[in-house]
């Protein structure tokens, strides 16, 4: 028993050597352990098909998650980027936000190897929650002109397309892009459509014969032929301030505003001097009010061929 136990003792140190000198071999080859490949995975684990698209609404966010072989490789370490920011952005975790409708590539990369990966992302556009019409109802004398305003919701919709109807053309017509022309006297619905959804919205336009309190009238101008919808310049600079008849009951003079809504060849003064710099169509409006809801307005066409 006493051979027994001296033998142990000695041996002890031997073997406690000899594991201490393996466990060091074995540690410095992990430590020494190259990264092979990585791979995008699912939230099991499970190695992505090389066609998978992550899809995302714009302003979502969402995980990824990443294996990386051989497992016992030392240096873990990635970076992350996104091919297109306009459309998705990732974080140092591998969390993707979608930004912008489209498509992009998401890559990660090893430090140990400069290893890649890369995972599609497809953003989708948010679909139309909505549609208003403003204003809600309208006023008009027969033959003015007026713009509708439409607002789709929501902002980042991408399919923003409208259709626009009347309940009477004889009363009113709306063109494509929402113009209205007061056609004769009585009420008139006009209802716009969004095309994604067919959400609609209304304006209830009241159409009277009276004489309206401001209105264009280039009718004996020299230099002015009137055409279907409006007219052809001879002159380059045309005082329209001139031409412009005021309901002076109604309309103060100084509260009348000109301003361009068409058109790149022609500057417009503050008193409604238009002077075209190239031959160009320009449509002018004269309003009182809010400039984005005015209270009486008007318009001309003026086209001039240099």
């Amino acid at each position: 028993m006493k051979k027994t136990v001296i033998l142990i003792l000695i041996l002890l140190p031997i073997v406690l050597l000899i594991t201490i000198a393996f466990a060091g071999r074995i540690l410095s080859t992990y430590q020494h352990i190259a990264v092979e490949r990585v791979v995008f995975v699912d939230d099991a684990g499970a190695d992505l098909a090389g066609d998978t698209v992550l899809v995302l609404g714009m302003g979502e966010t969402k995980p990824t998650f990443i294996k990386i072989y051989p497992e016992l490789s030392a240096d873990k370490r990635v970076s992350y980027s996104s091919s297109d920011e306009a459309v998705c952005t990732v974080d140092s975790t591998g969390a993707v936000t979608g930004v912008g409708a489209g498509s992009a590539v998401i890559i990660v990369r090893t430090a140990d190897g400069n290893k890649t990966a890369m995972l599609s992302v497809s953003v989708k556009a948010d679909q139309v929650t909505g549609v208003t019409l403003l204003p809600e109802a309208l006023q008009m004398m027969i033959g003015e002109r007026s713009d509708l305003q439409v607002i789709v919701e929501p902002y980042a919709a991408l399919n923003k397309h409208v259709t626009y109807t009347t309940s009477d053309p004889d009363v009113v017509t709306v063109s494509a892009i929402g113009k209205l022309t007061a056609v004769g006297a009585g009420t008139a619905t006009v209802t716009v459509t969004t095309k994604d959804g067919g959400f609609t919205d209304t304006c209830v336009v009241t159409v009277t014969d009276d004489t309206p309190p401001l209105f264009f009238d280039l009718s004996g101008v020299e230099g002015m032929q009137q055409t279907g919808t409006g007219y052809i310049s001879a002159v380059s600079t045309v005082d329209l301030a001139v031409c412009l008849k005021v309901d002076q009951e109604k309309i103060a003079t100084e509260d009348i505003r000109f301003r361009i809504l068409s058109g790149d060849g022609a500057t417009l003064d503050d008193s409604g001097v238009l002077s075209f710099t190239q031959s160009d169509i320009v449509v002018v409006e004269v309003y009182v009010g809010d400039a984005n809801n005015p209270t009486y307005r008007a318009e001309i066409r003026i086209a001039w061929i240099g």
